[in-house]
Order: C-alpha cells, then sequence, then structure tokens
C-alpha cells in the first residue's frame, strides 16, 4: 500500500508539473523580447499590462504556427477585452504580430504599436 501511495504522489506530481509548463509555441513567444525592447521579454510585458492574461497555440488551416494572448486591458480609459496573436516562423526560432482584436474588432498596426509601447512604459 505504501507503494501505492509513493508511485500515485509521484504521478500527480508530474502531471501538475507538466500542465504547469507552456508548450514549445508558447514559449518561443513568452521568452523572446521585441526589437526596440530588448530588456524585459514579452510574456513579463505581458503579464506586467493585461488582467488575467491566457495563452494558447494552435496551427491555422493553412499550416502556420500561432500563439494567442487574450486577457483585458485599459484602452481609451476602459476595460476591453483584447487578444493578440503572433505568429510563428517554420523553423520555430523567430515570431511576428499577426493581429490585434478589442472587444473581437480587429485593429490597425497603430493601435497594436500604441500597445506595445504602454505595455514596455
Amino acid at each position: 500500500m505504501k507503494v501505492f501511495k509513493k508511485l500515485l504522489i509521484i504521478v500527480l506530481a508530474v502531471t501538475v508539473f507538466n500542465s504547469c509548463n507552456d508548450d514549445e509555441t508558447i514559449a518561443i513567444v513568452k521568452n523572446g523580447t521585441l526589437m526596440n525592447y530588448p530588456d524585459k521579454t514579452l510574456g513579463e510585458a505581458i503579464e506586467g499590462f493585461f488582467g488575467n492574461p491566457y495563452w494558447s497555440s494552435g496551427v491555422s488551416e493553412d499550416g502556420v504556427n500561432f500563439v494567442n494572448i487574450e486577457g483585458t486591458i485599459m484602452y481609451m480609459d476602459k476595460n476591453v477585452d483584447a487578444l493578440l496573436q503572433y505568429t510563428i516562423s517554420e523553423d520555430k526560432s523567430t515570431f511576428e504580430f499577426s493581429a490585434l482584436e478589442i472587444n473581437e474588432v480587429p485593429q490597425a498596426m497603430i493601435v497594436y504599436l500604441g500597445l506595445v509601447e504602454a505595455m514596455y512604459e
């Protein structure tokens, strides 16, 4: 019985540890930096700016890997829902901005640039 309990504890610990780890695609974005902001990872900037950020990853219908970050941000003095998306290069060495939505409305590049500037203040 003691062996079973020890084995169960080990299995649970490994399961919890593995579920806390980000997948490889998310780690590329979360641990990466933006060209003009080399001293802070994108993950640090998002975690310090977004309310309740939720990171997810997937593959588009045309085979492109992407990472989505969803959460709340202040925009024009209001709390809004934001979705930020980055695509991953085929060799998984770099990422680039793909899309920004605020309250499910796609935003222009200038809004994204303003968001990045605010995240890194």
